[in-house]
């Protein structure tokens, strides 16, 4: 283990009272007057005068995640926020033996250029890449790590549910987006734009797999900048 491993680190479960956006935005706020570190694993089909709710995701000293979704393209909201980094997935790939070969962009990894908002800071140098064609709008996702549930994450559940119990596999950009806020946290630094756009991290390039969108090399649309690495 190294140096930054936390395992003492303290985790907020936040719940919203139902689905209604005012709840969910309210559950926001709590979480983010609570932990520096916030995952967001929801979202929805973008909508007009959605920028005027980006105030909910900027807090001093608060970094914010959200799933950039499971089904592809287009963007979503908040992933589409600028305020926020927004995690989308990818697959890990292994040998025969079940050691990893490579590390691929997920089918269903949410993504797209937003409809409404415009890129704002370290993040509109990147979404005007020839490549992404999103000109002067949000380009997402801004990274990505493993979500496929094909190589997704291990659960144990002693109570049945949707029909099994015990040990299995689990995927999804509500994997990949509480994870990066883990990583980031070990990090002890305010993850935002400037940081994920910056030199402070060693991304993996994801160049295969599709969405909608193709994986290009340097930013695109299924994988963002890529995966964190080292």
């Amino acid at each position: 283990m190294g140096p930054r491993h936390r395992p003492g680190a303290k985790i907020l479960l936040v719940e919203a009272g139902s689905t209604s956006f005012t709840n969910l935005l309210a559950a926001e706020d709590y979480a983010a007057g609570h932990a520096q570190y916030v995952s967001d694993s929801w979202g929805g089909a973008e909508f007009s005068g959605e920028s005027a709710y980006d105030s909910h995701f900027t807090r001093s000293g608060v970094s914010f995640f959200v799933s950039s979704g499971d089904s592809g393209t287009p963007a979503s909201y908040p992933s589409a926020s600028p305020n926020v980094i927004s995690v989308g997935g990818t697959t890990l790939n292994f040998t025969s033996t079940g050691a990893f070969s490579s590390e691929t962009g997920w089918s269903g990894s949410g993504g797209g250029c937003s409809a409404y908002e415009t890129a704002a800071g370290a993040q509109s140098g990147f979404s005007q890449y020839p490549q992404v064609n999103c000109g002067t709008k949000r380009a997402t996702p801004d990274v990505s790590l493993d979500a496929d549930p094909a190589s997704g994450v291990s659960v144990y559940d002693s109570v049945l549910y949707q029909g099994q119990s015990g040990w299995w596999t689990v995927g999804g950009t509500s994997a990949s987006a509480p994870m990066w806020a883990a990583r980031s946290a070990d990090t002890g630094a305010v993850v935002d734009a400037g940081y994920v756009y910056g030199k402070s991290i060693t991304y993996r390039d994801i160049t295969v797999g599709n969405n909608g969108a193709s994986c290009l090399t340097g930013l695109d649309l299924v994988t963002g900048r890529g995966s964190w690495i080292g």
